[in-house]
């Protein structure tokens, strides 16, 4: 008799968890499949309208970033596009900005040239051989332009350049 009685609730309980198993399997395939549909938005957004200024302090935070807090610190970064006339190294042409300090014992030259999807980067440290490197510049938003904090340290940076 109490074979009877446990039966049909066991039989109960195993299809109740088969059903409820079920819902939560596809409610996991489903919001997963979203949540890659979400991700995959967020990467095709578009990134920020950057000034070439705001730029060229991505650069700078990408290539040494206590230069550029030390330097903008003691008001001595410089910002300017290359000219025809000026004296640069091989390799760069007046399609490149660049981002130097005033002060000359602490001496890095940077030089760039961005477009919509990437920026191109020559450098080279207290005059010495010229390094190429050429990021996304979604690398550059991600990596020092991404959090609130983050925009406004480098607008602060990219407002107290001075110009040539």
């Amino acid at each position: 008799m109490l074979r009877n009685h446990v039966w049909p609730k066991f039989i109960m309980l195993v299809m109740t968890s088969l059903l409820v198993f079920s819902i939560n399997t596809f409610s996991l395939m489903a919001g997963n499949q979203f949540g890659i549909s979400t991700i995959q938005a967020k990467k095709k957004a578009h990134l920020p309208n950057l000034l070439d200024q705001q730029i060229a302090i991505l650069v700078g935070l990408d290539i040494n970033p206590n230069w550029v807090k030390e330097q903008s610190a003691a008001d001595s970064l410089i910002y300017g596009i290359v000219k025809p006339d000026d004296t640069v190294p091989q390799g760069i042409d007046d399609n490149y900005s660049y981002l130097v300090t005033s002060n000359r014992d602490k001496e890095i030259s940077l030089f760039f040239k961005a477009d919509k999807k990437k920026v191109t980067i020559k450098y080279a440290n207290y005059g010495k051989k010229l390094h190429t490197k050429t990021v996304p510049l979604s690398q550059l938003v991600e990596q020092s332009y991404r959090t609130k904090k983050q925009r406004q340290q480098v607008n602060k940076y990219a407002s107290s350049l001075r110009t040539e």
